[in-house]
Parts: structure tokens; C-alpha cells; sequence
């Protein structure tokens, strides 16, 4: 049966029985999905891209069958069963008597609205959605199937087939959804990255990292009500499947990031870390990011090609494509910085209490693999204190008296140097309000050879009022509160125009403003060592 004329049978509520009054159509480049209400069909579409392949009958009843087992993994409740749908003279049916001319997967209706990107979209997902799914994602990877085929799909080679796939399939899109620039540079720098590091992959095998994951690990694929599901993961092709654990939790970090939500991306990896114990991911962590926003570029593109999608389309298409291999672009600008012997770079984040510098100091030392070294944190441990432990001293002191402030600058710029000379990237986040603390700052990374970049982070009044109001609620490590950054404001020491600084409104929850941001510091540091 011709697929459009199916599509046409699809949006009849009848065909799902007398009790169904609507339905609504929904598709992707690959599949045609049905809400009823209750129930959901996913119908997969004739295509044979290479890497998938649904272009015969019997291939696609086999993949309603995979999709089914593959993803009760993780949400046994959502999927029911895989049917035929059936044509008797004229009429098709679900079930029916007639010759099978399709199948569908069956599976229970979640509500739209609870889908984590919609959830995003109205700013309802906070750090305890994140651990939450975090800790789904770890025990899952822990009980992870492994074997000598999963590894395989692990190693450079096989890393480098879908690196190689991506790149030949895209060629067509080239100055349409990618410009010709971009494309060159992340191939070429994403190819001598698996030549240098080839070591970094085999030791991620030989560690046990390689697992049968969830493959297609994105905002769109996690549903939020009283429990979480993460559904819809890749049963069409083993090696998207098997793959490194880095590369699965990449692509949902990847998503936060191309969702205007980068703290949340940092915080995820930063929890994972924490949880998982598994360190090394940050070697590989850019690269894999950049291939996850990659691949998301190429399959948007694939729908300029699609015969069901309207030309007036096109165009919206192309813009999300564009912004997908745009974050790939400057992944690889990341990630092309280990492949040099680089100096390292330290990263002093200065500003007011509650201007969101941990918030951006966390981004950063996730971005560049940096040891991030917070104030608060190394004060309360000279203090023989838990780092949650609240104390509201009077201003100058107690804790914040001015000697032990001297003191807990000292014991950060040492921390600095134990790193820098390893050729470690460092964070810094501190107010750094007293001149001399920047200067020591900046002496220890003209003794480490290090580069130097100076952010001071802006934010309005009534925002800062906000922001340590909710804060007071939570845990933190921060003793910050209204009156500090009021004296604060009075006793801050200007910047001299011997200090170069870079400075950002944290305040601004703007996607271009804040990538514009991240991407001239990658520009200066790229262009300084």
C-alpha cells in the first residue's frame, strides 16, 4: 500500500476503534506516530537510508519487534505490543482478516505536555530532574549488556565508520544547512582526533565503557510525570546502539545545550562524574558531543528530502539543521585543542555574590575539563566544616574575617598552581574583589606559562535580590545573601586597564548571546596559545 494512502487511513479516528473521537498525526523523518489519546501507533516509513533500513514489509514488522524488546529496558509500561494493520477489498484495519499490508508498534499515551523538551520549554526542569535521570541512566548503564561484539563498537575503527558516514552523507547538504567551512573543519579535525587519540578509546574499551546503551539519548525521548521513561531508543542499527556511555549521555547533554539550557547540560555531566566515578569521560566528552550534534544536523537535513514534507517547510528545516551542525562546529573547536601541546588556561571568574559565577564557572570547567576551584568550597574545608554548612556572619567576621579571607585566597592560588603545572586547566570562582587576589592570580599563570581569561559576571539588582532569595532555600555551598552584595557594590576595586576582562549578563537567557559569549572565548584561547 502506498504510504500517503495509508497516511489518509491514519487520520480517521474510526480506525482505532468506535471509542476514539480525534487523532493527531505526528511524524519524523522515519516514522509516522498516532495519537489517540490512550493509546499511541508508530508506523515506521519505507526508507532505506544505509544505516537503517525499513524498505520491505518484513524488515519493518522485525524492528516494531526489536523496538519493542529493546525498550522495555527502561519503560516496560509504554510498550504494548506490535500489530498488523490489514487491507480486506478497499478498507484497511487494525487486526483485520485481510492480507498484512503494515505493522504498528503499540504503546500507551503519555501526555505531550510531559515530555522533557516541553517541560524545558517553560523552564520546568531544575537540577533535581537531572539527578534523577542521571541516576536512571547509571544504573542502567551498569546493568548493561557487554560482550566481545559490543566492544568492537567501541574501538577507533568502528568510532570512525560513523564519523565517515556522517560526512559522505551530508555532502549534498554542503552551503544549504552547512556551510562548506564548517563542514571541512569538523571533518578534518574530528579525523586527526581519532588518530591522536586512539590510546583514549582503547583504554575506554579496556575499562568497560562500552555498553548496549540507548542510542538516541535526547530531551524528545524522556517523559516526566511521576516517573520518569526514557523511551524510543535505537533498535535499526547495533553500532548507534553499542556504543560508549560517553557518547549516549553526550547526546542528552548536547540537547540541553541546543535548548538554550548549558548550566543544566554542565550540571548533568558534573552529577554523572560525581555518581559514576568515571572521570575520563571528559576525554572524550567534546568529541562525542560534537558527533551527537552532528548526526541531529544530518537526520533534520534528510527531511529536505522527504516527498511528505511541504515546501514551505523547508526552510524551518534548514535553520534547525544550520544551528545543530553550528554546536558541532564548536564542539570540535573544543576538542581541537587537545590535539596540540597547548599551555594551559586558567579561568578567573570574578563578580558580586549571586552574579551566577558558580553557575558559569561549572560550564566552563565542564567545557575544558578544568579543575574548578570555588572559594566557598576550600574556606569551609581549611574550616574543618561541611561545605553545606550555613554561616551568616556579620560582615569581615567569623569565617569571612579579612585574614582568613587572605588565607583562603592563598590556599586556592596553591591548589592553582599544583594543577597548572600537571598542565591542567583551571576555574577559578571567587568574587576576586581585592586587586591583590587578582594579581596573584595573575603572577601564578605567568609562572606556569599559562593563558590567562579575566570574566566578570554582570547581573540587574532585582535579579541578584531573586536569585539569593531562592538560593537561601536551597543547599549551597554559599553563604551569599542581599546585604553582602550591597557592601560588595561598595567596596568591589575597579579593574584597571592593565586587567583585560570579558564581561556577561548572566541575567540574559538568550541562546545567540550566550554562544556568541562561549565561542570568542574559544576564539581568543585558540588564537593566544
Amino acid at each position: 500500500m502506498q504510504q500517503k494512502n495509508l497516511c489518509e487511513n491514519l487520520k480517521n479516528p474510526s480506525f482505532y476503534g468506535n471509542d476514539v473521537k480525534s487523532v493527531e498525526l505526528l511524524q519524523t523523518h522515519i516514522s509516522f506516530i498516532i495519537l489517540t489519546g490512550k493509546y499511541a501507533y508508530k508506523i515506521k516509513k519505507p526508507v532505506n537510508f544505509g544505516f537503517l533500513d525499513f524498505s520491505t514489509l518484513e524488515k519493518r514488522k522485525y524492528f516494531c519487534e526489536e523496538e519493542m524488546r529493546l525498550n522495555k529496558r527502561l519503560c516496560p509500561e509504554i510498550y504494548l505490543d506490535v500489530i498488523p494493520i490489514t487491507q480486506k477489498d478497499d478498507e484497511i484495519e487494525l487486526d483485520g482478516n485481510g492480507p498484512i499490508v503494515e505493522y504498528t508498534l503499540k504503546m500507551r499515551e503519555f501526555p505531550q505536555e510531559k515530555i522533557m523538551t516541553n517541560l524545558l520549554k517553560k523552564g520546568s526542569i531544575d537540577v533535581i530532574s537531572i539527578e534523577n535521570i542521571c541516576n536512571i541512566l547509571i544504573n542502567f548503564y551498569n546493568s548493561g549488556k557487554q560482550s566481545v561484539e559490543i566492544n568492537h563498537f567501541g574501538d577507533v575503527n568502528s568510532v570512525e565508520l560513523n564519523i565517515d558516514e556522517n560526512f559522505e552523507q551530508t555532502k549534498s547538504y554542503i552551503d544549504i544547512s552547512i556551510k562548506q567551512d564548517i563542514y571541512n573543519f569538523i571533518r578534518k579535525t574530528s579525523k586527526d582526533f581519532l588518530k591522536k587519540k586512539k590510546n583514549i578509546f582503547e583504554k575506554r574499551v579496556k575499562d568497560g565503557y562500552i555498553k548496549d546503551c540507548h542510542g538516541d539519548l535526547h530531551s524528545g525521548n524522556i517523559v516526566i510525570t511521576d516517573k520518569i521513561y526514557i523511551f524510543d531508543c535505537i533498535e535499526f542499527n547495533k553500532r548507534f546502539r553499542f556504543c560508549d556511555v560517553a557518547s549516549d549521555l553526550s547526546f542528552l547533554a548536547m540537547d540541553l545545550d541546543y535548548l538554550n539550557y548549558p548550566f543544566l547540560s554542565s550540571y548533568l555531566i558534573d552529577y554523572y562524574v560525581e555518581k559514576s566515578k568515571d572521570i575520563e569521560i571528559f576525554n572524550v566528552l567534546n568529541f562525542y558531543k560534537s558527533y551527537r550534534a552532528y548526526v541531529r544536523g544530518k537526520v533534520n537535513s534528510f527531511r529536505l528530502d522527504d516527498s511528505t514534507i511541504f515546501e514551505n517547510e523547508k526552510s524551518a528545516i534548514i535553520k534547525i539543521s544550520k544551528k545543530y551542525f553550528d554546536l558541532a562546529y564548536y564542539y570540535s573547536l573544543l576538542f581541537s585543542l587537545d590535539l596540540f601541546n597547548n599551555k594551559p588556561v586558567v579561568f578567573m571568574i570574578t563578580g558580586l555574590t549571586g552574579t551566577g559565577k558558580s553557575t558559569l564557572a561549572l560550564k566552563l570547567a565542564v567545557d575544558y575539563h578544568a579543575q574548578n576551584i570555588n572559594t566557598d568550597i576550600i574556606r569551609k574545608e581549611l574550616a574543618g566544616i561541611n561545605k553545606y554548612e550555613r554561616h551568616h556572619d556579620k560582615i569581615d567576621t567569623g569565617l569571612y574575617a579579612p585574614d582568613k579571607i587572605d588565607f583562603t585566597y592563598d590556599k586556592v592560588i596553591e591548589k592553582a598552581k599544583f594543577y597548572l603545572k600537571q598542565d591542567k586547566n583551571v576555574v577559578l570562582d571567587a568574587t576576586f574583589q581585592k586587586k591583590k587576589y587578582r594579581d596573584l592570580v595573575r603572577e601564578i599563570a605567568s609562572k606556569c606559562n599559562a593563558y590567562i581569561v579575566t570574566i566578570k559576571c554582570n547581573c540587574p539588582d532585582e535579579i541578584v535580590k531573586k536569585w539569593l532569595s531562592e538560593r537561601l532555600k536551597k543547599k549551597s555551598v554559599s553563604d551569599g545573601r542581599w546585604e553582602i552584595y550591597q557592601n560588595q557594590k561598595n567596596t568591589f576595586e575597579p579593574f584597571t586597564d592593565k586587567e583585560q576582562i570579558i564581561e556577561i549578563d548572566m541575567s540574559i537567557n538568550s541562546y545567540d548571546y550566550r554562544m556568541k559569549f562561549f565561542s570568542n572565548i574559544i576564539k581568543m584561547i585558540k588564537k593566544a596559545v
